[in-house]
């Protein structure tokens, strides 16, 4: 842990040597200069105006977790100060901090992995309600696809519910590749949600086109199939987290209407809020 003394000017006073390693600086280097004058200024992330001043004015202990330069690299620390005290007065500060540049990360991969389901690697349903914030308020789409008799992939002779689980990956690696990462989700087993901004019905059917595409003749372990999907959707506005659900709900509608005429195809229509209770 780095440990670093400063008086009110925030001049340093002095530091411990894991600092000075940490910095590559030596002590005579850095005893009356402030991280500026030495190249080291920690930006902490949303800190509040003036809580810097308040350190030394109202005696408040500040912890904050920011960037620091050490070495040249841009690294990520956790840092607590506190004010020190000659009787009644606030003479400096003293400030301790730990690097948790890795840790950061670590912490971050298992959000990233939490945040995806397992077998698609697509964003699970944990993530709707964080995506509904910024979807409301502006033209969306929401479209539901169903593979097309996906228990005959199940019953494979050779490969059974691994050739289904191997489809299921084909089709996601299609849906990443045209509609992006950011916007497709597993659901029901062989169903997948799309959500995404809505520009108008000819890039859908164009979009369609180009995932129909991506799974013909596709090679799934050792065989090669044409994958068919089914597919409905709805696209408008929708102004709250609700009217977004009633927009799914309106797709998968639609979805089951291809289903019924035959499958192997897309349909969409307007979405409107009231449409569920006068259906």
């Amino acid at each position: 842990m780095g440990v670093f003394w400063k008086d009110r000017q925030r001049n340093f006073l002095g530091a411990n040597q894991y600092f000075l390693d940490y910095y590559g600086l030596t002590l005579p280097e850095v005893i009356g200069h402030n991280d500026d004058e030495l190249g080291l200024p920690q930006r902490p992330s949303g800190k509040l105006p003036g809580k810097r001043m308040q350190l030394l004015e109202d005696g408040v202990p500040v912890k904050e977790r920011g960037k620091t330069r050490s070495r040249g690299r841009i690294r990520e620390i956790m840092i607590l100060k506190a004010p020190v005290y000659d009787q009644d007065q606030i003479v400096g500060l003293i400030g301790f901090f730990m690097d948790i540049t890795n840790t950061s990360k670590q912490i971050n991969r298992l959000e990233n992995e939490a945040a995806r389901d397992d077998l698609t690697s697509l964003k699970n349903r944990h993530n709707f309600a964080r995506d509904f914030n910024y979807l409301t308020g502006k033209p969306i789409l929401a479209m539901m696809l169903d593979v097309d008799h996906f228990k005959k992939f199940n019953d494979n002779f050779n490969f059974g519910h691994r050739y289904g689980d191997e489809v299921l990956k084909k089709i996601s690696q299609a849906l990443l590749k045209i509609y992006g990462i950011g916007h497709c989700y597993p659901v029901r087993g062989d169903e997948f949600l799309v959500l995404r901004d809505f520009t108008d019905t000819d890039t859908v059917a164009e979009k369609d086109r180009q995932f129909r595409k991506e799974l013909e003749h596709a090679r799934v372990l050792d065989l090669y199939m044409n994958i068919t999907v089914s597919a409905g959707y709805a696209y408008g506005i929708a102004n709250n987290s609700d009217e977004i659900k009633s927009m799914i709900r309106l797709a998968d509608h639609n979805l089951y209407q291809v289903k019924k005429n035959g499958r192997k195809d897309i349909c969409g229509s307007p979405f409107q809020p009231n449409f569920f209770e006068y259906e």
